[in-house]
């Protein structure tokens, strides 16, 4: 059946509609969910801010992540949330926020099916728009997806998503149409693409190789590389722009990257298993951050992708079919960036560890698949009776999987503590940690030596279980069992600067100030040492954990407890000097000052401090009161 131009748009609002009903009919009872994971920071460093306040936290955060499109969704649900109560309406922010969420989710699945459509030219046929349709369901409720859903600070991997769906359609349309206008959309929304979170570069290369495959049959390969090229070129173009404009406001750092060729080899098969098994077989739910290290499993599932892109590119040159290939090409270049950087924690500000929410644009890959299998076997009947039973087993699983996930969102207690027992150590420790707050909290010591234990069985050279055996001995007074963890921290953590300074902050905090101080100074031991090999080869060095300025800054600290009053403000002042916004540390230098009874110099130290970050305001004005008593 054919549709008309009219009846076509009928049918793209009703799939809407529907896709969207359904969502909230399975999912519903999430929006009366609370905050989970970093919701708290963003609430607490940003929701709940003035104004300008606002501004100095978007450029703080900015220093790692450009996304302002991220934060001016946030500013949206702030407004709609009070829109609806100043009208009478009594709504929490969570509720909006995360009904944004479940928005932009729905959405981006209306733009997978539009994009199939785009990619395979259909418009009016109504079997095939069903059956794109079906697709985009898969997408919808992917259980990967859950995290990008059910929690409220990971909207950017959607946000990105939205936009680079969006220039995706547009470039399509302007291959086969080629307009002025088209050109400002495709800048315009690949650039909003990436100031929601800069995953998308892959775009840039994925764009044109698509439309190139599209057309490779049809027309001769120097014609072809021209109708893409000027895409090519605008796409990067803008890319450095954005690029630009982030480098403006991040901080320069220099990639980390692996020792040696084994370990690159070893994380690329290991992170390449995490992402694969993620899209293909979601059963197990990585919430937070994951280690996967299985080796042999990682090289079996790699070799069987190598298998279903041979057949990709069989059909492709044989069949004339490239829309698997096409879906080999997407999961490549959207794992490309989480997969060779998975494992790169600091240097590079743009993902961590492995997380299932790096894959959120990967699913895209997943429809189109299902669409083809769909497209391909439903010329008979008992082909398409297997193929629509297969497809209903998968949206089954994925509803049931996903509503299942969706429980761990209920609030953070939750999100930290109910983890599947197969998921990796560094997520399943929280099994334990949480609960060993709770009984410190509840001043229950034997639940809390029994979550301990438990949790040093995990990993016993995690700097964080060490530092809590060192706390509960210096509870029990017991000299043996602090020298013995002293001992292992020092063991596992001699050589490396962040853990010697979480120990030494850790003394701060315990009120061990001289065996603070100790640790800090072998750290500038450590620093001169690397500084003086590396500039004697006319290198530059930057230390980045810990950074220069809170070394100093720790160091006033230790100084202002022992009473030491000038060499903490030398050492708070040294902090601001290497670092100008390290607002914390003249706040310190001002209540130094006030100690050292010079309360004029002091509130003018406190109104540097506001500038710089309008957060310390209520504090210091109170503080700035008292020094003019």
């Amino acid at each position: 059946m054919k549709l008309t131009n009219s009846q076509n748009k009928i049918f793209e609002y009703c799939i809407y509609l529907i896709a969207f009903g359904l969502f909230i009919f399975f999912f519903k009872h999430t929006l009366d969910y609370g905050r989970t994971y970093d919701d708290d920071a963003l609430l607490d460093q940003f929701t709940r801010s003035p104004g300008d306040a606002k501004l100095i936290s978007s450029f703080l955060y900015a220093k790692f992540h450009f996304y302002p499109v991220y934060f001016l969704t946030h500013e949206l649900d702030n407004f709609l949330t009070f829109l609806f109560n100043f009208s009478g309406i009594e709504i929490l922010n969570t509720k909006i926020a995360k009904f944004t969420n479940i928005f932009l989710h729905v959405t981006n699945s209306f733009l997978v099916y539009l994009f199939i459509k785009k990619i395979l030219r259909i418009e009016s046929n109504l079997r095939d728009n069903i059956l794109i349709f079906l697709s985009s369901l898969i997408f919808l409720f992917h259980p990967i997806t859950s995290q990008i859903i059910f929690n409220i600070t990971t909207r950017n991997e959607s946000l990105a998503l939205f936009f680079g769906l969006l220039t995706f359609i547009y470039c399509l349309n302007n291959a086969y149409d080629k307009k002025f206008i088209n050109y400002l959309f495709i800048a315009l929304l690949f650039f909003l693409s990436l100031c929601s979170k800069l995953m998308t570069i892959y775009l840039a290369g994925l764009i044109p190789l698509t439309i190139f495959l599209l057309n490779f049959h049809q027309i001769n390969l120097k014609e072809n590389f021209k109708k893409n090229f000027d895409v090519f070129i605008l796409l990067c173009v803008t890319f450095f722009v954005y690029y630009y404009l982030r480098s403006v406001f991040t901080e320069k750092n220099d990639i980390f990257f692996y020792d040696s060729f084994n370990d690159l080899l070893f994380y690329f098969f290991t992170s390449s298993k995490f992402y694969l098994i993620g899209l293909f077989y979601p059963f197990e739910h990585i919430y937070v951050y994951a280690t996967n290290y299985d080796l042999n499993l990682s090289i079996i599932l790699f070799t069987l992708f190598i298998i279903y892109s041979i057949f990709a590119t069989y059909l492709f040159f044989n069949k004339k079919d490239p829309i698997l290939l096409i879906t080999v090409f997407w999961i490549i270049a959207s794992l490309t960036l989480p997969v060779i950087f998975g494992m790169v924690d600091k240097g590079f500000p743009l993902i961590s560890n492995l997380a299932e929410r790096y894959q959120y644009s990967s699913v895209v890959a997943i429809s189109i698949i299902f669409f083809w299998i769909l497209k391909n076997l439903s010329n008979h009947l008992y082909k398409k009776t297997l193929a629509l039973s297969f497809y209903c087993l998968i949206l089954f699983s994925c509803i049931f999987i996903l509503y299942d996930r969706s429980k761990v969102y209920i609030d953070n207690y939750t999100f930290m503590t109910e983890t599947d027992e197969k998921s990796p150590k560094n997520v399943h420790r929280y099994s334990f940690s949480v609960p060993m707050r709770n009984a410190v909290k509840n001043n229950d010591w034997t639940a809390y030596k029994f979550n301990l234990y438990q949790f040093y069985q995990l990993n016993t050279k995690f700097d964080e279980v060490i530092l809590e055996f060192l706390r509960y001995f210096i509870h029990e007074e017991n000299e043996v069992g602090i020298k013995f963890f002293e001992d292992e921290f020092e063991k596992q953590f001699k050589d490396k600067p962040y853990g010697i300074f979480k120990l030494a902050r850790f003394y701060v905090f315990n009120e061990e100030y001289q065996k603070a101080e100790n640790e800090i100074k072998k750290i500038f031991k450590q620093y001169d040492k690397i500084k003086k090999q590396l500039e004697a080869s006319g290198k530059k060095v930057t230390f980045l954990d810990p950074p220069i300025d809170d070394l100093y800054f720790e160091l006033g600290k230790i100084n202002f407890y022992q009473k030491n009053y000038d060499k903490a403000l030398e050492n708070f002042k040294t902090a601001n000097v290497i670092n100008p916004l390290h607002a914390t540390a003249l706040y310190n230098a001002a209540i130094t000052l006030k100690k050292l009874g010079l309360n004029k110099e002091a509130t003018q130290l406190y109104k540097d401090a506001i500038e710089i970050n309008p957060f310390l305001r209520e504090t210091a004005n109170n503080l700035i009161a008292n020094t003019n008593e």
